[in-house]
C-alpha cells in the first residue's frame, strides 16, 4: 500500500512522463521534417531540460518528506529495477540502516520492533523468491545455448 508521499509523487511522474513523451515527439517531428528554425528548437531543448530539473527538483523534494518511499519505487521500469538490485541493492538494505540505528541512540517500542521482524521476514521471502526467478532467468539461456553447442559439435 502506497502512502501519501508516494501517491503525490507517482501522480506527479505519470503526468511528468506524458508530457516528456510530448517534448520527445515535437523533436522527431522537427527532426524529422526539418521544419523549426534553430532559435524554435532551441527552445524546445529548453523546455526539455526544464522539465526534467522539474523531476530532479520533485523527486527530492518527496525524498525529504519519505526517504524510505523511494526505495521500493514504483515508478521504476524493470531495467532500472533490476540495475539497482544487480548493483547490491535490496530491500533489505532498509534493515541493516535501521539495526545500525538502534545500535547508535534510536530507541523502539515493542509493538514496533515486532512490526519490524514481521517485515524483516516477508522482505527476506520475497527477495529470495526474486532470486530464484532472476536465477532461472540466467540460467535457462545458458542451458539451451550448451543444448545447442552440443547439437552442433555432435555432427
Amino acid at each position: 500500500m502506497r502512502n501519501l508521499v508516494e501517491e503525490k509523487f507517482l501522480e506527479f511522474y505519470e503526468s511528468w512522463v506524458i508530457q516528456l513523451e510530448l517534448y520527445l515527439h515535437q523533436l522527431l517531428i522537427a527532426h524529422n521534417n526539418n521544419t523549426m528554425s534553430e532559435t524554435e528548437l532551441r527552445h524546445l531543448i529548453s523546455k526539455l531540460t526544464t522539465h526534467h530539473k522539474a523531476y530532479y527538483t520533485a523527486k527530492w523534494a518527496a525524498i525529504r518528506e519519505d526517504v524510505l518511499a523511494f526505495f521500493g519505487s514504483v515508478w521504476l521500469n524493470p531495467l532500472e529495477n533490476a540495475c539497482s538490485w544487480l548493483t547490491g541493492w535490496k530491500p533489505s538494505m532498509v534493515f541493516r540502516m535501521v539495526d545500525r540505528l538502534r545500535k547508535s541512540r534510536v530507541v523502539l517500542v515493542e509493538a514496533q520492533v515486532k512490526k519490524l521482524e514481521e517485515l524483516r521476514v516477508k522482505t527476506k521471502f520475497d527477495e529470495q523468491k526474486i532470486e530464484r526467478e532472476m536465477e532461472r532467468y540466467q540460467v535457462g539461456p545458458t542451458f539451451r545455448f550448451i543444448r545447442i553447442l552440443k547439437l552442433f559439435f555432435k555432427h
